[in-house]
């Protein structure tokens, strides 16, 4: 009798666990195909934090692999991985991208008054964090439409 109560305790047990899934492995790239050297520069709560500035070398790439276990805490986001500091977790509010020490953009979080779900190339807009492999390209479109800051751009 006891085997009989041990042997479908185990199988209840068996068969009351849930499937969680399996790995999520995410892989996120920003590549620089702009013609220029970039260096993209955080701002911290708003302020700019020259020492942690990533240059990026034309047609080189930023790469960033990532698993996700369960239960899953969610993805990497596409803002963070070029900036390994370990201010950047909920304090990251701007990103610089400088061309070539001649132009220059700047990118903001989206909040209630910066609706960057309608900027395309913002990229904080969350459809670049959206896919288990994504890739945000700079592009010479983007140096183009970037602000002339007359080659002192810091």
């Amino acid at each position: 009798m006891k085997k009989i109560v041990s042997i479908i305790i185990v199988v209840l047990l068996a068969t009351s666990c849930t499937d969680q899934g399996g790995d999520r492995n995410y892989n996120y790239r920003i590549s620089n195909n702009s013609g220029v050297v970039i260096e993209m520069i955080p701002f911290y709560n708003g302020v700019k934090d020259i020492s942690n500035k990533v240059i990026v070398k034309n047609l080189a790439d930023i790469k960033y692999q990532f698993t996700d276990t369960p239960p899953y805490g969610g993805g990497p986001r596409m803002e963070y991985i070029a900036f390994t500091s370990s201010k950047i977790q909920n304090n990251l509010t701007h990103i610089e991208v400088v061309f070539d020490n001649k132009k220059k953009v700047v990118y903001q979080e989206c909040t209630a008054t910066n609706q960057c779900f309608n900027q395309a190339r913002n990229i904080f807009n969350p459809v670049f964090s959206a896919e288990q492999t994504e890739v945000y390209t700079i592009t010479p479109e983007d140096f183009q439409n970037a602000q002339d800051c007359g080659g002192n751009c810091n």
